[in-house]
């Protein structure tokens, strides 16, 4: 947290929410450090439910510590014209590059368990901005943007990485939970666009790759994702990929 609080750090960090959000975070902390311990004991095999609800119990805690950090940075950086620039895209509104590999490191320095993020392109965006012009592809952004959002939970983190391309970082409970997720973003981006008296339809690549089993650093995660964005476009687009092996570094 350190890390993205020194991007700006005109930010004063003494405010009274500030305060309580750090309570809360200490407080699931501790509650997050008993279930792990509650976790590494042998438990019989008729104790099987109750792994599986200590093992949710865990990442929804997880899920809650994103979500207050999330709004603790909004928070901070609506105060502040200078950290709302620094924290957020001025297009879409959503957390900008930096703040969301901020976010993502933070999670990594903390040794949080499993997470998986997403990247995520607009299939043939060039064309749309050709043949309509750049103030209707902006406007094509903001829904998406929106789209994406409303389609994960409030505890998620989406964010513009750049031009035509978001990323998402999403706290799931296995692979069966994440094509979930990945099929809910595609199956809104398919609605129908209406903007500016137009319908157009929108497609989307994604990529996914999990911590830690496909990266142990932001830099090899935005890569494999990345990379596994690029097959499910090789693939015939309008789809997503996981990474595989074949693209580790």
């Amino acid at each position: 947290m350190r890390k993205i609080l020194n991007i700006v750090p005109e930010i004063e960090m003494q405010h009274s929410s500030n305060k309580i959000s750090n309570q809360l975070l200490s407080s699931l902390k501790s509650i997050k450090k008993t279930t792990r311990s509650l976790l590494s004991l042998n438990l019989n095999p008729q104790d099987y439910k109750l792994s599986q609800n200590l093992f949710f119990l865990e990442k929804e805690i997880i899920r809650l510590e994103n979500l207050i950090r999330k709004r603790e940075y909004y928070a901070q950086s609506q105060a502040r014209g200078l950290g709302y620039l620094a924290f957020n895209d001025s297009l879409t509104g959503l957390p900008n590059r930096q703040f969301f590999e901020a976010v993502v490191e933070s999670l990594i320095d903390e040794r949080q368990h499993q997470f998986y993020l997403i990247f995520i392109d607009v299939d043939d965006f060039k064309s749309i901005n050709d043949t309509y012009g750049h103030d209707f592809g902006d406007s094509v952004l903001k829904v998406i943007a929106q789209r994406i959002n409303q389609s994960l939970r409030e505890g998620d983190i989406v964010a513009r990485y750049g031009g035509d391309e978001f990323v998402a970082l999403v706290s799931a409970h296995d692979s069966v939970a994440i094509d979930r997720v990945m099929e809910r973003l595609l199956a809104s981006s398919r609605l129908p666009y209406h903007i500016d008296e137009r319908a157009i339809d929108v497609q989307l690549s994604l990529g996914v790759a999990s911590y830690p089993g496909d990266g142990t650093t932001y830099a090899q995660l935005i890569y494999r994702a990345d990379q596994a964005m690029y097959a499910a476009k090789q693939a015939g687009k309008n789809s997503y990929q996981v990474a595989f092996e074949s693209l580790a570094i």
